[in-house]
């Protein structure tokens, strides 16, 4: 069951999106602030363990990317020249992707520094779901450190593995198109063994504060559908509160659980 959450039934998360917007466009310090974050504190903690893959969220109405206007990396697994082929012959695909590198190749080619380089070339990495585990010890914190740029998984093809044989390397444009578009328009989270979720729900000047409002809803009736288990259902002990803000924005509130109802699901935990 979804929850019952309205957030913007009073109004207050239309204008403090409205005051965020606004700062961003007059305050120096946020000038270089792109995206709008959610911050959703439940009343229970997640007890997930972090695996670093980010989950789907989809969102109804906004399409926060495309493809075509990213730079993206996809990193396969070794060797890369048949996904490549496959990839940038089939003109579903052909112009999708900026770069296709093995992790073979990735490890000789950047190091320290270029790691870097690395980060500040790519607005988007994926990675076939066979080598994303490879990932965190390949790219380090830079990536990882409070989820900047964490690759997303991805399937080369629909097949799926038989138990003691070796996957065969096929590769599917098409469906490889529809992943990453679906991983563009949506947005995303990553489980923890917190109380509070960071959510992507817009973007500055090209996200209006009402695809925002109906991106909010759209996650919370998500995370809280114990239907759209395992990657949704995940809040534990109801919503407590949310806020908005950008990357050195203050966090404005924009919804706060009826005292009432946080009185009575306290009394009740404690009776457990």
């Amino acid at each position: 069951m979804a929850s019952s959450v309205k957030v913007d039934r009073d109004g207050l998360a239309t204008k403090a999106l409205e005051s965020l917007l606004s700062h961003c466009d007059t305050d120096p310090k946020l000038k270089q602030d792109k995206n709008v974050h959610m911050i959703l504190y439940m009343g229970k903690k997640m007890g997930a363990k972090k695996d670093n893959v980010p989950r789907i969220i989809p969102l109804q109405s906004c399409k926060l990317d495309k493809p075509k206007d990213l730079r993206v990396l996809l990193i396969s697994k070794d060797p890369s020249t048949n996904y490549r082929q496959a990839l940038t012959d089939h003109e579903a695909t052909s112009d999708l992707f900026k770069e296709i590198i093995s992790v073979k190749n990735l490890k000789r080619r950047f190091r320290g520094a270029k790691m870097n380089q690395l980060y500040k070339e790519f607005d988007l990495i994926v990675a076939d779901f066979r080598v994303h585990h490879l990932l965190p010890d390949v790219l380090g914190s830079r990536f990882y450190h409070g989820n900047k740029k964490l690759p997303f998984v991805i399937r080369m093809s629909k097949a799926l593995p038989m138990k003691g044989q070796k996957m065969a390397d096929e590769c599917d444009p098409p469906y490889v198109r529809a992943q990453l578009r679906s991983i563009c328009k949506n947005t995303s989270y990553v489980p923890n063994n917190d109380n509070c979720l960071s959510v992507r729900i817009g973007q500055v000047q090209k996200t209006s504060v009402g695809e925002m409002v109906e991106n909010i809803q759209d996650v919370i009736s998500f995370l809280s559908d114990k239907t759209k288990r395992p990657q949704g259902g995940v809040i534990k002990g109801g919503i407590v509160s949310i806020f908005v803000k950008t990357s050195n924005s203050p966090s404005l509130p924009i919804y706060e659980k009826p005292q009432e109802v946080a009185e009575q699901i306290h009394e009740e935990t404690l009776r457990l």
